[in-house]
């Protein structure tokens, strides 16, 4: 489909913008933090993407290419809020796994409580490490597919993913110990 799409193919291209938009829109969602934007970064992606057809290298999944668009638009807007300080952030939608602590220990959360946990602590990360985390942990990408979409090395990739983690547990020790384990939380 990539192939009819590179030759001018606006059905082909349709076709591709169908098959892809959800996972993207899942992975920016949680980048953005904001399930309405991230379907306009979508289809600026998606619009981008068929602007510049001409630079996709079809020996590369296409899915990569468009994601790699649809981050760096993602992290652009995410270091435009930030010039603006905006800093109140809309909730996330979608489950997303706690930063790789065990349940807690006192009571098992419910998805939605865990869900504003992360929705809250997530925009402490930089946009390359939130970006990292989002794709490799929560959207469940190979590393080496993120860093093509990063447009980084795999050891990048790792490195911004160690260092989030790292950031997450701190903010989730500062705020919300109760997720703790009982044998880390401060007596």
């Amino acid at each position: 489909m990539a192939q009819e799409a590179l030759g001018g193919d606006e059905r082909a291209f349709a076709g591709l913008v169908k098959r892809h938009s959800g996972g993207l829109h899942r992975a920016v969602a949680r980048i953005v933090n904001d399930d309405a934007e991230a379907w306009d970064v979508v289809q600026m992606a998606f619009l981008k993407a068929w602007q510049q057809l001409d630079r996709y290298d079809p020996r590369w999944s296409f899915a990569t290419w468009v994601y790699r668009i649809g981050t760096n638009v993602a992290i652009d807007l995410i270091r435009s809020r930030k010039s603006r300080e905006r800093t109140h952030h809309a909730g996330m939608e979608q489950r997303l796994r706690l930063v790789g602590e065990s349940q807690p220990a006192s009571h098992v959360a419910e998805e939605g409580e865990i869900d504003g946990v992360i929705a809250k602590i997530l925009p402490v990360l930089s946009p390359q490490q939130r970006a990292a985390f989002v794709l490799r942990e929560i959207e469940d990408l190979d590393t080496s597919e993120v860093a093509e979409i990063l447009g980084c090395s795999a050891t990048t990739v790792r490195n911004h993913i160690f260092q989030a983690r790292k950031v997450l547990r701190v903010e989730i020790e500062r705020q919300y110990p109760e997720y703790l384990p009982a044998s880390r939380r401060k007596k």
